[in-house]
């Protein structure tokens, strides 16, 4: 991570944010460090630092609005901040739901529409979104069985697209928290 990264999360507040019981800046470093492990791309990687800067469905805290694309596309890169907005826009599920399609149309929450990526950018969003959950599993007090459900289904999906490393360490984090996953799915 590179101190123009940290400077500009630390501007943002993101060491204020609460998140899985530590903070939002612990969270995306950690999500970084995972994907940086794993052999992401840097791209990728970026992108996995900055994952939910723009807020989410899930995490609605936004440390900035979409207006200021332009001046975090200056720090980041151009494809970096368009993973971070995609991630922020759109349904994960339809991640998934992508994974080897021939034509990739994720759903757009923001206005319902849809949002046409590459195949490259949809296997970015997989992986952000597997280090997202790797990263925050083990910080959780209560995950409901839904939920882990979920994530099992997702890091199964995900398997194609992901690499090993990041794949077998998927299954431990869910293992751990879900010791009836079959470990015969892997």
């Amino acid at each position: 991570m590179i101190d123009a990264h940290n400077q500009l999360l630390h501007r943002l507040g993101a060491h204020r944010v609460p998140h899985s019981g530590r903070t939002l800046l612990d969270h995306l470093k950690g999500t970084y460090e995972l994907l940086t492990q794993w052999g992401s791309t840097e791209t990728t990687c970026i992108a996995g630092l900055f994952h939910s800067v723009y807020g989410t469905r899930t995490f609605a805290p936004s440390l900035l609005g979409h207006d200021r694309r332009e001046k975090i596309r200056g720090v980041l890169g151009a494809e970096a901040e368009q993973l971070v907005y995609w991630f922020s826009i759109c349904d994960r599920n339809s991640f998934f739901e992508n994974i080897g399609a021939e034509t990739i149309s994720l759903r757009n929450e923001a206005d319902g529409g849809s949002v046409a990526v590459s195949s490259q950018m949809l296997n970015a969003l997989v992986e952000i979104e597997i280090a997202n959950t790797v990263e925050q599993v083990p910080h959780k007090k209560r995950i409901s069985s839904k939920v882990m459900d979920v994530y099992t289904r997702q890091c199964l999906a995900a398997r194609p697209v992901i690499s090993d490393r990041a794949y077998t360490q998927c299954v431990r984090v869910l293992e751990n928290h879900q010791p009836n996953m079959r470990r015969d799915r892997r």
